[in-house]
C-alpha cells in the first residue's frame, strides 16, 4: 500500500500487517496526549525533561530562522555568498579556496550527509573553486588526510560544537593551530580563517573568534537534530543559499504533514508504528537502512545517531526502569554495494531483520550532453530494478526443498521510501520524516529522545583514563584497562 506525503511516498506492502491491522494492533500504544506532544514539538515547546529545556529544532526550518539564530539577519547569507564567490580573503590577501568543517556527531554527520547528497544542486553562477572537507575523528586520521591537500593561507576552518568544549573537536583544532604556525600567526588565523558555530557565544568569544564570525543556535536544538540550523553552514557553502533553503522547505512541508495528516496516511507515524510492531510483537531487534542512490550513501550512518542515540534507552523520561525493548539497532549501507557484501546473509542467513529501502525513481543530469544523460538515466533504472528485486526476494522468498542452496526463506518485513527525484526538498522531507518517526516512538515508549546520558558517562570515564595516561592521576580501573595503560606509558 503506497501512502503519499510531501516530496516522498511510502510503500508498506511488505509488512506483516495491513495499515488497518497495524492500528488495531499498536495504535492503542499512542497515548491520548500524543496530539498535544506533537503540537508542542512543532511549536518548539516540547520539554526535554532531564536537561530542563524546550526542544526547538523544528523552529529552524526556514532561512529566516537560521539567520535570526545567527545574531544578525543577513550575516549567514552574506557569509555563504562571500565564500562561494571568492570574495572572502585570507590574511595574506588570497581568496579562500577550502573550508574544513571540524565537528563530531551531529556537528559532522548531518552536515556531511547533506553536503554530499545535494552538492550537484549548486546553482550560483559566481561560484569559484570552493572545496568543503569534513574532519571529526579524535585520532587525527582525517586531519592527516586533509592537511596535505590544503594551504593555510587559503583555508578556512568551521569549528562546530554545540557546547564549544567537545574534547574530540578541540583535539583536532589544537593540531590545526600548530599546523598553521609557519604561515600565519594565531591572531591572523583567528581573524580571517576561523568561523565558530555553537550554542555557546561566550565560549566562542573567549576562544578569540571575532563576533562577526560567530554563528549561534538555540540550546534547545539537539546536535543530532541540528543540520537545519547554523550547523548546516557547510551544506550551504557546498550548495549555495537557495538549495539550502529548499531543503528547509522540504522539511517544513513534512512537519505540516506530520501535524495534519490522518494517522493512517501519516508517513512518520506509519514508520513509527511499524517499527514498534516489528520490535515488540515480532521481536526483531534491528533495522537495515538501504538507500539505492549513491547520493544518499551516508544516510545509514546519520540515522544510526538519530535513532540509537535518541531511543536506545532503558529508562523512561521520568527516570523509571523500562522492561520492554525500545529503539532497534540501526545499521545498513549503500544498497548497490551491499548487494555484493551483506545481502547474501539477508537472503539466506538465520537472522531476522527489517529494512527500509530508499529508491529514487528518476534522475536529471544537467551539465552533461544527451548521451551521458541517457547513460545516467539508464543506470538509475538499473538501481531501481535491483532495489525492487532484492526487496521482493527478502519478502516472498523462494522455496526449493530439494536444493537448500536455492532455498530463500523470505518473510522479512520492509518499507520502501520513494522519491520521484532526489531534490533538496525531497531530501529535507526524508530527514524530517525520520526525525518525527523517532519522536513518535519515543512518546510511545515514554522515553526522553533528546538526551544521551550513556554518551556523557562514556566521555567522563575517558577523561579519567586520559588523566592516568598523562601522569596526572594514579587511579586504577580493571585488569585489562590497567594493562593497556601501562603498555602505553
Amino acid at each position: 500500500m503506497i501512502k503519499n506525503g510531501p516530496y516522498l511516498a511510502l510503500d508498506t506492502s511488505y509488512q506483516k500487517l495491513t495499515v488497518d491491522e497495524l492500528f488495531q494492533s499498536t495504535g492503542q500504544r499512542l497515548p491520548k496526549s500524543f496530539d498535544d506532544y506533537r503540537d508542542q514539538l512543532c511549536r518548539g515547546e516540547y520539554c526535554n525533561l532531564s536537561e530542563d529545556r524546550p526542544v526547538s529544532h523544528v523552529l529552524s526550518r526556514s532561512i529566516h530562522a537560521v539567520a535570526r539564530q545567527s545574531n544578525r539577519k543577513t550575516r549567514f547569507v552574506d557569509t555563504v555568498q562571500k565564500l562561494r564567490s571568492g570574495r572572502w580573503l585570507g590574511s595574506t590577501g588570497k581568496p579562500i579556496t577550502d573550508v574544513v568543517n571540524i565537528g563530531v556527531g551531529g556537528s559532522d554527520l548531518g552536515p556531511q550527509m547533506g553536503a554530499f547528497a545535494l552538492r550537484e544542486f549548486a546553482n550560483d553562477a559566481a561560484l569559484h573553486d570552493l572545496q568543503v572537507h569534513f574532519v571529526s575523528s579524535m585520532d587525527g586520521g582525517q586531519l592527516y588526510a586533509v592537511l596535505p591537500i590544503v594551504d593555510p593561507e587559503t583555508t578556512l576552518f568551521i569549528v562546530s560544537s554545540k557546547s564549544f568544549g567537545t574534547v574530540d573537536t578541540f583535539a583536532n583544532v589544537d593540531t590545526v593551530r600548530k599546523w598553521i604556525e609557519p604561515a600565519l600567526t594565531q591572531e591572523q588565523w583567528l581573524e580571517k580563517h576561523v568561523i565558530g558555530v555553537s550554542a555557546n557565544a561566550q565560549g566562542m568569544t573567549d576562544y578569540g573568534i571575532p563576533p562577526a564570525q560567530q554563528f549561534t543556535f538555540g540550546e534547545g536544538v539537539g546536535g543530532r537534530f541540528s543540520l537545519w540550523s547554523a550547523i548546516g553552514l557547510s551544506i550551504a557553502l557546498t550548495t549555495g543559499i537557495r538549495p539550502f533553503e529548499r531543503m528547509l522547505e522540504g522539511a517544513k512541508a513534512m512537519d505540516e504533514h506530520f501535524l495534519s495528516a490522518p494517522a493512517e496516511d501519516n508517513l512518520p507515524m506509519l514508520l513509527a508504528l511499524y517499527g514498534v510492531y516489528n520490535r515488540e510483537e515480532l521481536g526483531i531487534n534491528n533495522l537495515a537502512i538501504l538507500p539505492y542512490d549513491g547520493r544518499l550513501r551516508m544516510l545509514p550512518n546519520y540515522l544510526q545517531q538519530l535513532d540509537m542515540e535518541s531511543n536506545g534507552k532503558q529508562a523512561t523520561a521520568d527516570n523509571k526502569p523500562i522492561k520492554c525493548p525500545t529503539g532497534p539497532i540501526i545499521w545498513g549501507g549503500f544498497g548497490p554495494n551491499g548487494q555484493h557484501a551483506f545481502f547474501q546473509h539477508l537472503h539466506q542467513g538465520y537472522d531476522e531483520f527489517t529494512a527500509d529501502f530508499v529508491a529514487v525513481l528518476k534522475r536529471e543530469a544537467p551539465g552533461f550532453d544527451s548521451a551521458v544523460q541517457q547513460g545516467l538515466e539508464s543506470q538509475q533504472r538499473l538501481a531501481v530494478a535491483n532495489c525492487l528485486a532484492h526487496r521482493r526476494l527478502m519478502w516472498e522468498g523462494s522455496e526449493n526443498e530439494s536444493s537448500p542452496r536455492d532455498h530463500y526463506p523470505g518473510g522479512h518485513p520492509s518499507n520502501l521510501l520513494i522519491m520521484d527525484e532526489l531534490t533538496p526538498e525531497s531530501f529535507g522531507a526524508l530527514i524530517a520524516a525520520y526525525e518525527h518517526k523517532v519522536f513518535t516512538q519515543g512518546v510511545i515508549w515514554n522515553l526522553n529522545s533528546f538526551d544521551q546520558p550513556g554518551v556523557e558517562k562514556g566521555k567522563k570515564i575517558a577523561m579519567d583514563v586520559l588523566r592516568v595516561l598523562d601522569g596526572e592521576s594514579d587511579e586504577f580501573f580493571d585488569e585489562s584497562t590497567d594493562a593497556i595503560v601501562q603498555r602505553m606509558k
